[in-house]
C-alpha cells in the first residue's frame, strides 16, 4: 500500500463509517440480499434434505451476489443497499417476502442465529482449504460406514466452505478490476490457504464475518475472538521480514474497525425498538441492524498462561475509534495489568473516557470461576463473551440460554420478596440469619421446581440440520452433525442492586428505626400511598453503592445465599448443563419495574429496578470510588458475566491528571475483585440539549448495556433512563 495515501484512506473510511451510523436513511434495506434469496428459494424448493438445500442455496447466492468495491477499500466486502419510502417498502416486501422466506428476508431453511462464537484460531491457523479437507476426510469415513444422514450434512458443509472460497476469489477479481492489487492479492491468499500476511488474515476474518452478519443471521451478535492472540505470529513474522510496518498494520486494523459499521442500520434495539421508535431500521431490513460484534483483547493465553499484551494488542487498543459502534472491544484485565503495561492501560482508559465502545472484564475472577465450576484450565482461559454480555467457551456453547433463564423472567426480585415475607411468618422476629435462611430455602425451592421441569436431556446433536456456524464450531465436522457440547443454565442477577437495597432496607427499618415488618409490607402493597413518612425512610435506607456496612453485608451474604441455593438445587444436573451466574438484565430493568410491586427500598411500582449491577439512582452519593468499593463486596468470583455502566462528567476527569486518576480507580476496582465496567463520558446538560436539538448531536455516542448507541436515535424513554444514571 502506498504510504502517501494513508491519511486520505483513513479520513475517508472514518467519514463513511460515521455516516452509516448517523445519517444513513432509517428505511434502508440490504435489498439485493432479499431479492436474491427470494429467487434462490424458488430454485432449491424441491430439495428436501436441509443440509443439501442450504449448501446448494449458499453456493448459488455467493456466486451471484454483487461485490461492490470502493476505490478506497483495503478489505473487500460490502453489500448493496436501497432506501425506500413507505409505499415502496410495502411493494418490495409483498413481492419478495414469499411463503418460503422468513420475515427478515432470509430462507426458512436457515437456522443460524445470533450469539455465536467461531473457532477463529483454527480458521486463521489452518485456513479454509484445510477445513474443507477435514470435512472431506470425515465424509469419506461416514461414507464407508454407510451413515447417509451424516454424509448429507458433510456434503452441505463442504459446499459452505466452497461457497466462501468462491466469494473471496470473486472479491479478488472485483478488487483487481478496481485497480486494488494489494487487496486482490490478500483475497487470493485468504482463499487459498492459511493466511501468511496480516492483510490476508483480516480479509479472511472479515469475509466470514461479513457473510454471516450481512447475509445469513438476523441479529448476528458474533464473537470475533481473540484476534490479537491469534494473528500476532503473522504480524511478528512480517515485521521481522520487513514486509509490514507498524503504520500499515494500524491502517489494516482501522479498516477492519470501520468496515464493521458499514453493515449496520440506524437506531437502538433494546428499548427504542420495543417502543416502535421511527428511528429504528430493524432486523428485517438489515440483518446486522444494531447487533454488537465482540472483539476480545488481552486476557490470559491458555497455552503460555501469560498475559496477552503484544504489538497487535497495543495497536488494536490505540486505533479504537470512539465514534464507532462496532466492534465492541472486550478487554480482559489480568492481575497487575495496569502496573505491568501502564501505557496500554492508559491508552485503553483514554478511549473509554471518550465513550468508546469498550467494556473491561476481570480475567482474574472470571477464569477462576470457570475452573471452580469444572471447566478445564484451557477452556477457562479461552473464555469469550458475545453480545448482551453472554458468557461462552468459544464454539462449544449452544448459542441460547436454557429455558431456566426465562423461568425467572430475567429478574429474581419477586422471589426475593416472597422469601423476605416468609421470614416473618408466624410472628417470627427479624434476624439476619433467619432472613438469609428463608432466602436460601425459598430460592432452593424455586430453582428445584424450575430444574425439574427442564426437558433438556442430552447435548444437542442433529445430523439433519446444517448451519453456517457448523463449519466453524466444535466437533460438528468430525461428528457429522450440528452439535454443541454445552448448554448454559443461566441465573440472571439483573437488578442485583435493587435486591441488595431491599434486604438492607428491611434490616435498617426494623433494627434502626423500629418499624414493624407488617407496616413495611402493607406500605409496599399499597405503593406507599398512605405512608409517605415510611416512604422517605425507605428511600434513605442503606443502598448498594453508598459504602454503608449494611449494604456491604448484604452484597456479600444475600448473593451467597442465592448462589448456594441454586448450586445445591442443581447439583444433580447433567454435566453438559453449565451453571452460569450473570449480573445482567440488559434494558429489561424498565419493563420489569413497570410490573414489580413497590419494594422496601422505596422503589414504587412503575419505577425501574437497578440496571445490571448499577446502584439505584442517587444511591452512589459518596462518589465513584466509594461506589466501586461497595459493589466489589459482591462475590464476583461466582459470576460468568455482567455489566456495570458508569457515567462520568468529562470535566471531572479532564487532562492527563484526570486520565491518571481514572486509570487508577478502574484498575483498583478490578484488583479488588470487580467484574466488569464500561464508561459513558457525557455531560448531563449536553444530553438534555441533544434531546432538544438532535441535528446538532448526530454523532453523540453513549454506552447502553453491552453495546453503544447514537443518543439522538434513541427513543425518549431510553434517553431519559440514560440521563437519570448516577454521574461522577
Amino acid at each position: 500500500m502506498n504510504r502517501e495515501n494513508f491519511d486520505f484512506l483513513r479520513e475517508n473510511m472514518q467519514k463513511e463509517a460515521i455516516y452509516a451510523l448517523t445519517k444513513k436513511p432509517v428505511v434502508t434495506y440490504s435489498s439485493e440480499r432479499v431479492r436474491l434469496w427470494s429467487e434462490i428459494c424458488e430454485e432449491v424448493k424441491d430439495i428436501e434434505n436441509q443440509p443439501l438445500k442450504l449448501g446448494n442455496a449458499l453456493k448459488a447466492f455467493l456466486s451471484r451476489v454483487s461485490i461492490p468495491v470502493s476505490e478506497n477499500d483495503i478489505l473487500i466486502g460490502r453489500m448493496v443497499e436501497e432506501s425506500f419510502n413507505e409505499d415502496e417498502e410495502k411493494a418490495f416486501r409483498e413481492k419478495y417476502i414469499t411463503p418460503l422466506m422468513k420475515n427478515e428476508g432470509i430462507p426458512k431453511f436457515f437456522f443460524d442465529a445470533g450469539h455465536q462464537s467461531f473457532l477463529w484460531k483454527d480458521i486463521i491457523e489452518k485456513g479454509l482449504p484445510a477445513l474443507k479437507a477435514e470435512a472431506e476426510k470425515s465424509l469419506k469415513i461416514y461414507t464407508e460406514q454407510g451413515c447417509e444422514e451424516k454424509c448429507s450434512f458433510l456434503r452441505g458443509a463442504i459446499m459452505i466452505y466452497e461457497s466462501i472460497i468462491c466469494f473471496i476469489e470473486r472479491s479478488a477479481e472485483a478488487a483487481e478490476a478496481k485497480g486494488l492489487l494489494d487487496s486482490a492479492k490478500a483475497c487470493r491468499e485468504a482463499a487459498s490457504g492459511a493466511p501468511q500476511t496480516l492483510h490476508a488474515a483480516f480479509q479472511l476474518v472479515w469475509s466470514i464475518e461479513f457473510i454471516f452478519c450481512a447475509y445469513i443471521s438476523p441479529n448476528p451478535t458474533l464473537a470475533l475472538g481473540r484476534l490479537d492472540l491469534f494473528m500476532n505470529k503473522i504480524y511478528e513474522k512480517e515485521l521481522s521480514e520487513g514486509s509490514i510496518d507498524r503504520e500499515t498494520a494500524a491502517l489494516l486494523i482501522e479498516e477492519f474497525y470501520a468496515k464493521n459499521n458499514l453493515i449496520m442500520g440506524r437506531g437502538e434495539h433494546q428499548i427504542s425498538n420495543r417502543e416502535n421508535s421511527p428511528n429504528c431500521t430493524g432486523w428485517h431490513r438489515i440483518l446486522c441492524y444494531d447487533a454488537p460484534q465482540y472483539l476480545i483483547l488481552s486476557g490470559t493465553d491458555p497455552e503460555t498462561k501469560k498475559t496477552v499484551c503484544n504489538g497487535l494488542t497495543e495497536l488494536m487498543v490505540e486505533r479504537i475509534h470512539p465514534k464507532y459502534k462496532n466492534p465492541v472491544i472486550v478487554f480482559r484485565y489480568t492481575r497487575d495489568f495496569a502496573k505491568d503495561h501502564a501505557d496500554v492501560w492508559k491508552t485503553l482508559v483514554s478511549k473509554m473516557r471518550a465513550s468508546g465502545s469498550i467494556m473491561v472484564y476481570n480475567d482474574i475472577s472470571v477464569c477462576e470461576m470457570y475452573k471452580s465450576f469444572g471447566e478445564s484450565e484451557y477452556d477457562a482461559l479461552s473464555h469469550e463473551f458475545y453480545g448482551c454480555n453472554w458468557p461462552t467457551i468459544p464454539a462449544k456453547d449452544a448459542p441460547n440460554y436454557h429455558v431456566f433463564y426465562y423461568g425467572v423472567e430475567r429478574c429474581l426480585i419477586p422471589t426475593l420478596m416472597e422469601a423476605i415475607r416468609a421470614s416473618f411468618e408466624n410472628g417470627r422476629e427479624f434476624s439476619r440469619e433467619g432472613m438469609l435462611k428463608s432466602i436460601y430455602d425459598t430460592f432452593f425451592g424455586k430453582f428445584s421446581e424450575l430444574i425439574s421441569k427442564s426437558t433438556l436431556k442430552e447435548p444437542y446433536f442433529n445430523p439433519n440440520q446444517l448451519r453456517f456456524c457448523s463449519c466453524f464450531t466444535f466437533e460438528n465436522i468430525s461428528r457429522g452433525g450440528l452439535y454443541f457440547q454445552n448448554t448454559n443454565l443461566v441465573v440472571p442477577f439483573g437488578g442485583i442492586g435493587t435486591m441488595i437495597d431491599i434486604a438492607s432496607a428491611v434490616d435498617y427499618l426494623i433494627n434502626e428505626k423500629n418499624i414493624s415488618a407488617e407496616r413495611i409490607f402493607t406500605a409496599c402493597d399499597t405503593n406507599f400511598e398512605n405512608d409517605q413518612v415510611l416512604l422517605a425512610l425507605c428511600k434513605n435506607s442503606p443502598k448498594m453503592g453508598d459504602g454503608h456496612d449494611t449494604s456491604s453485608y448484604y452484597a456479600r451474604e444475600l448473593t451467597k445465599a442465592i448462589v448456594n441455593a441454586c448450586k445445591d438445587a442443581s447439583k444433580d444436573r447433567p454435566s453438559f448443563l453449565k451453571l452460569r451466574f450473570c449480573t445482567e438484565n440488559d434494558t429489561w430493568h424498565i419493563p420489569r419495574g413497570e410490573v414489580i410491586p413497590a419494594t422496601p427500598d422505596g422503589r414504587r411500582i412503575g419505577d425501574p429496578i437497578c440496571q445490571n449491577c448499577q446502584p439505584s439512582v442517587g444511591a452512589a452519593k459518596n462518589g465513584i470510588t466509594a461506589m466501586l468499593s461497595s459493589i466489589s463486596n459482591i462475590p464476583f468470583d461466582q459470576f460468568a458475566s455482567g455489566a456495570l455502566n458508569v457515567t462520568i462528567q468529562p470535566r471531572n476527569f479532564d487532562g492527563e491528571a484526570g486520565l491518571e486518576n481514572l486509570s487508577h480507580i478502574i484498575a483498583v476496582y478490578f484488583e479488588k475483585g470487580g467484574l466488569q465496567i464500561q464508561l459513558s463520558s457525557v455531560d448531563k446538560e449536553l444530553l438534555l440539549d441533544a434531546q432538544k436539538k438532535p441535528d446538532m448531536y448526530r454523532d453523540l455516542m453513549v454506552r447502553v448495556t453491552g453495546y453503544s448507541a447514537v443518543f439522538v436515535d434513541m427513543c425518549k424513554k431510553a434517553q431519559d433512563d440514560l440521563i437519570s444514571r448516577n454521574t461522577f
